[in-house]
This record gives C-alpha cells, structure tokens and sequence, in this order.
C-alpha cells in the first residue's frame, strides 16, 4: 500500500481532482525593520510615492518650487552685478541655491508634520546652518556637494518633523545617513539618474536655442522638476525608517503582504496532507 502499488480504473475514480500541487511556500524576506517592527519599503516605492505626490499636486509644488527658486535666480542676479573674487561670487550663488532648495524641503516636510508656525524658529536656525554648509561643499565642487548631499537635505526634514532642534538637527542628519548608508545613497543614486535624464531630455528639446539660453533654460527647468522629487523621496525615506506614515497606506499594504504569505503557507500544508493521504491508500 504505498506510492508504487499497482492502480485500477477504480482507484482513479476516488482520486480527488480538486487538489492543486503546489511546491513548498516561499517565505518571503520581509528586509530590514523599521524602529516599529514593520518592514521598511523598497527605495523603488519612495520615489512612486513621490512621483504620485508631486503629479496629483502638481501645481502647488510647482508653486512651491518656483517662489524658492527666487534665492537662486536673486544670487545670480548679485553675482553679474558685482565685482568679486571667484570663490566669492561662487559661493554667493550656491547659498541662494542651496537656501532655496532647503527651503523647499522644509516646505514639504511642514506640509505632512504640520507645526510650522510653533517651530519656525529652530527651521530657520537649521535652514540658515545648512544652508551655509552646503554653500561651502559646493563651493569646493559641486561633486563634494551631490556626495554629501544627504548632510544636507536631512536636517531641514528633521527640525520639521519635530525631531531635533536647530543645529542639533545638523548632528540628527548625519548619524541618520550613516544608519541608513545603503538606502539613502541608493535615493542619491536615483535622484541623480532623475536629474541627468531630465537634463539631457531638455537640453535635447531646447537645442534650436542659443548654446548659454539653452543650457540655462534646461538647468531652470530641470531644477523645477528635480527639487520637488528629491525633497519627497527623502521625505519618504526618513518617515519610513522612523515609522511614520509618509507613504500611503504602508500598513495596509504590509499587512496584506503578510496575509497573502499566510495563505499560501496554509494552502500548500493543505495540499501536502492530501497528497499524503492519496498516496498513502
């Protein structure tokens, strides 16, 4: 009475045709977990989340972007107007620049954490602060200041979500993007890829103008689109590793996952008794 007894016509009859042969269930990697118990997201859903953000209210970050685009279009105002040393003048330019898009990012997070107004003291002591250091790496080059970057965009989001105050917020910066090396270099990366796909796209589309008008027109262009995303998808990077609700629905999403994961675990148990029975006749 085992797997290799001989069958008849019968035998086949009483088999229950219902039952689905599956193999033994996956169990899927949850990846690490976030200070709540919940599996982070993938990088991949931060810049969903963001690109559905910026697209449904795409006007009002567009707003957003174009008054704190003001500061840059200002310092390059001042720099063409004076006469100064080079590292002056450079560094002029990238504090607006920088001012701007820490303003930005400020922007975004209040918009989410709410409390602007009771904690507009210490975000502007923190925008102020980074805004300097950020001026000074880009300064240096502009690559130092794409590398460092996450000393940089996270602070602004910090003070805003009424984390750290002032320039605590600097030091709360800095040891969440060495916590976080893999995830926010891997948000660096994206953002990145975002901003050269952007600039070569429009620096294509706008080539009947003027070689200077061109590459001006394509940077102000790319800056209004590329500020918004970079500030949502490390928006959404810090509230995940903080385990609040930045993107939407993650707890449901979640427990879905882990419902979907339950259910093949029993569907398969089920399976493996009947055909332990079926083959035990």
């Amino acid at each position: 009475m085992g797997l290799f007894r001989r069958s008849s016509a019968g035998d086949f009859a009483e088999v229950d045709d219902t039952v689905e042969v599956e193999a033994a269930a996956v169990v899927e990697d949850p990846g690490p977990l976030g200070p709540t118990g919940r599996p982070l997201h993938p990088v991949g859903a931060y810049f969903e989340a963001a690109f559905r953000r910026f697209g449904i209210n795409f006007g009002g970050y567009l707003l957003y972007t174009v008054v704190c685009g003001l500061f840059p279009v200002g310092a390059a105002l001042i720099v063409s107007a004076i006469t100064a040393p080079e590292w002056l003048t450079l560094f002029i330019f990238f504090f607006g620049f920088t001012l701007g898009n820490v303003l930005l990012i400020a922007m975004t997070t209040v918009l989410v954490a709410g409390g602007g107004r009771e904690r507009f003291g210490p975000i502007a002591v923190t925008c102020a602060a980074t805004t300097v250091l950020g001026a000074g790496l880009a300064a240096l080059h502009p690559v130092v200041a794409i590398v460092l970057y996450p000393l940089i965009v996270f602070p602004p989001i910090i003070v805003a979500s009424g984390d750290a105050d002032g320039l605590r917020a600097l030091v709360v910066g800095a040891k969440t993007a060495a916590r976080w090396f893999k995830r926010t270099y891997a948000c660096l990366f994206g953002v990145v890829l975002v901003a050269a796909a952007a600039w070569f796209g429009f620096t294509i589309l706008l080539s009947p103008l003027q070689d200077v008008l061109q590459k001006q027109v394509a940077f102000a262009i790319t800056t209004l689109l590329v500020w918004p995303i970079s500030a949502l998808v490390f928006r959404n990077l810090y509230g995940d590793v903080t385990g609040r609700l930045v993107i939407n629905e993650a707890p449901g999403e979640n427990d879905r996952r882990k419902e979907i994961i339950k259910r093949r675990r029993e569907k398969a148990k089920r399976n493996r008794k009947r055909i332990k029975q079926i083959t035990d006749e």
